[in-house]
């Protein structure tokens, strides 16, 4: 902790010190270990668009504590007592989505809570931070008014409600575009920005390795079936190995709209991968069915990381995983062992490429 354990925000972009997280931001993480677990049951579950449509708003919830962090984190008292409110609204919104038809309203509520202590902070950060007074009046402005969507969606039920959510949540996932004008002289910290993403990297494939474990362990240990948990977790391997093996920390400041996009694109990263687990656990429940489940996921995989490095500048590694995520979609109706077995063959020959060609030093 700081040697104050009262003071007020300030800015720790231009400090100079080696950033890393801090331990109040790894516990942060330890509640949405739970929440993607709670998320991958409903997917399992076959609530693929109650899957969707809730994981927004975590993943949401969590990238803007990220952000402000990145920016004003002090880690002292006032600092905490802000955010370990945080983690218990977020366990309830967790407790939430498995029955979300009957406990919608427990889940906008916590929501509520998680995006007004935030904006707390965030004034609290425009009183002390002049330089910053631009980019946290846009801020506020933007998440109260989300927040204002999400607390009016308790006046209405389901359907109607899901739709006041998904308004709201558009509000808040625009916000930060519609600030981009004041976030230059204020860019991420580089250091500190993507380990926080990678780290929900590593969050979202445990819960691959979680999914393709419990698919095994539910099931008849056959062959087939010990074959297709192995090629699950080698593919979630070689996910990891294409995405941190071509971590670039320098494109949150290339350009605002790449930085921005390039951080964007973890949501649907992080859904495929999630998907992906699933879907290997429903091919270890229902061998020979068509791959749909294992293909689609991957291939958003495939396709957010191609993203990912049209952000960093490489064209050549975009274009490999574009590739590879249509050829996966195009044989997504294969039966899911052969999908599977496709997707890590093709992962497999990526990351080969990447070190043959960073041994040859034609990629960094």
């Amino acid at each position: 902790m700081s040697e104050h354990r009262w003071q007020p925000p300030r800015l720790r972009l231009f400090e100079g010190e080696h950033r890393r997280a801090t331990w109040l931001e790894l516990l942060y993480d330890l509640v949405f270990v739970v929440a993607v677990a709670e998320l991958a049951d409903v997917l399992a579950q076959g609530g693929g668009l109650a899957f969707v449509g809730l994981f927004v708003p975590l993943w949401w919830a969590w990238a803007g504590y990220v952000f402000y962090a990145n920016r004003f984190d002090t880690d002292d008292v006032s600092h905490r007592l802000l955010m370990l409110p945080q983690i218990l609204a977020i366990a309830l919104m967790a407790a939430s989505v498995g029955d979300i038809g009957s406990r919608s309203a427990l889940f906008a509520g916590s929501y509520v809570v998680v995006r007004v202590l935030l904006i707390v902070a965030y004034v609290r950060a425009r009183r002390h931070v002049p330089e910053a007074r631009a980019l946290t009046t846009a801020y506020i402005a933007g998440f109260a008014l989300a927040a204002l969507l999400w607390l009016a969606s308790l006046a209405f039920e389901p359907p109607v409600r899901y739709v006041v959510w998904a308004l709201a949540a558009a509000v808040d996932l625009a916000t930060p575009f519609l600030a981009r004008r004041h976030q230059g002289s204020l860019p991420p910290q580089t250091e500190h920005l993507p380990e926080r993403f990678g780290l929900f990297v590593v969050i979202v494939l445990g819960e691959v390795v979680a999914a393709v474990v419990f698919g095994l362990k539910g099931h008849a240990v056959t062959p087939g079936a010990v074959v297709v948990a192995l090629a699950g977790i080698a593919a979630a391997m070689a996910f990891w190995w294409l995405y941190f093996g071509h971590l670039d920390e320098s494109v949150v400041l290339r350009t605002r709209l790449a930085g921005q996009v390039w951080v964007y694109a973890h949501l649907p990263l992080a859904l495929g991968l999630a998907a992906f687990g699933i879907g290997v656990e429903h091919e270890l429940a229902a061998p020979g069915s068509a791959g749909w489940a294992v293909g689609i996921p991957a291939a958003l995989v495939f396709a957010t990381l191609g993203l990912q490095h049209l952000c960093s500048g490489d064209r050549r590694s975009s274009a490999i995983r574009a590739a590879s995520a249509g050829a996966i979609l195009v044989l997504s109706w294969r039966p899911g062992a052969a999908v599977l077995l496709l997707v890590l063959v093709l992962g497999a020959a990526q990351v080969g490429y990447l070190l043959k060609y960073r041994a040859s030093g034609e990629i960094s």
